[in-house]
């Protein structure tokens, strides 16, 4: 499956990223609108899904403002308000996980979400890679690196996943894990490991002259 998420820059050039650079780019401003398959639609960044104002407001900023509860709720109702628990297919939970994860900032609710699309699709890579997303942002990054790891298991060309699974390591102190994740995502091509690998090396203190 090719979960990228098309998306249109303000010069109305159109492009494919994952979903941690959607996020990036929303917050940034970089990109104008995003298009969602399951709704056949596209969104548009500049007014916030849930309050229609001309902002967009992500996950942090909504909890400081306090705008979370309702509005994500009216937001997940697209999603389900027409269907039924049992109709609901794998790709309508992992897009709600991918919004409570990534807008909302409901990282409980979005590993259940995630839970969902895993038990009806057991090979959904990035469902996995998500859900550790979630869970590593609740504090449970032993969670977090089993699902990271699984999503390696299932799709181990996914340059994404190695990379974050290196940030998680970095973050932990385990710096030979996070050197060898960052350069396997740079082999694979992604660019944010080569950008990481260039800073850390950087930022090494030089070494003693003999």
């Amino acid at each position: 499956m090719d979960d990228r998420i098309k998306v249109r820059y303000r010069n109305n050039r159109e492009g494919f990223v994952d979903d941690v650079t959607l996020n990036e780019l929303i917050i940034s401003k970089k990109i104008k609108q995003f298009y969602r398959p399951s709704e056949k639609r596209w969104v548009n960044i500049e007014t916030d899904p849930v309050r229609r104002e001309k902002r967009f407001f992500n996950g942090s900023e909504r909890r400081r403002k306090g705008v979370l509860g309702g509005a994500c709720r009216e937001m997940m109702s697209r999603y389900f308000g027409r269907r039924s628990p049992d109709r609901r297919t794998a790709q309508e939970w992992f897009e709600k996980g991918f919004d409570l994860l990534f807008t909302c900032g409901q990282y409980e609710a979005a590993t259940r979400a995630f839970a969902q699309a895993i038990r009806m699709d057991p090979c959904n890579a990035r469902a996995f890679l998500d859900r550790g997303m979630a869970y590593e942002k609740m504090g449970n990054v032993e969670q977090a690196l089993a699902d990271y790891d699984q999503a390696i298991r299932l799709s181990p060309e996914d340059a994404k996943a190695y990379y974050i699974r290196g940030l998680t390591h970095q973050r932990l102190g385990k710096y030979e894990e996070a050197a060898q994740d960052l350069a396997l995502a740079a082999d694979l091509g992604y660019r944010q490991a080569h950008d990481t690998l260039k800073s850390r090396a950087s930022s090494r203190p030089p070494r003693p002259k003999d």
